[in-house]
């Protein structure tokens, strides 16, 4: 497989142009695209009653989680996270996908999995994330970086638009 993009609820969404790549959106993502796929690591009580309702409408091929909150879902299929964050470096050739702070982090892994060459990530900012705060904000990017890293070693190229915190990688 050549591109997949995957997709945030962040600003730079707007950038994102649908092209014949699959797409891996996040959480209540459908509210804006119809992903391909969607990757959701909360909880069902996580979310208010609109978000729920778009991600319990979303008919994506695969929904995937590590959480048996979803697991009602014809198309659920559970994911193993590791159980350590890659302060250090990322370990991405295991059974189970590495971990961040956020759920693009888990989908960009996802899409390496998948067999992409290229991944294209769009609406993942974090520079006005309603939910994380700057310190937070900086450890996944640490996430992102060492990500990257693993991923370039494996002959895939991460690629994110927009302006936001993720931009200097």
């Amino acid at each position: 497989m050549g591109k997949i993009n995957v997709l945030g609820l962040g600003e730079s969404l707007s950038f994102y142009i649908p092209d014949d790549s699959p797409t891996i959106g996040v959480n209540d993502i459908w509210s804006k695209v119809q992903t391909d796929y969607i990757v959701c690591l909360d909880k069902r009580d996580k979310f208010s009653d609109e978000r729920l309702k778009t991600i319990d409408e979303s008919k994506p091929l695969k929904f995937f989680s590590q959480l048996e909150d979803w697991n009602n879902r014809p198309d659920y299929e559970i994911i193993t996270l590791q159980p350590d964050y890659p302060k250090y470096k990322c370990q991405i050739n295991l059974s189970s996908l590495p971990k961040s702070l956020c759920s693009p982090f888990v989908a960009c892994a996802l899409a390496y999995k998948m067999g992409a060459k290229e991944i294209h990530v769009y609406g993942v900012d974090l520079i006005n994330h309603p939910h994380l705060k700057a310190e937070c904000c900086e450890r996944i990017k640490l996430h992102f970086r060492n990500l990257k890293i693993a991923l370039i070693q494996n002959g895939c190229r991460l690629v994110i638009h927009g302006d936001g915190i993720l931009k200097s990688l």
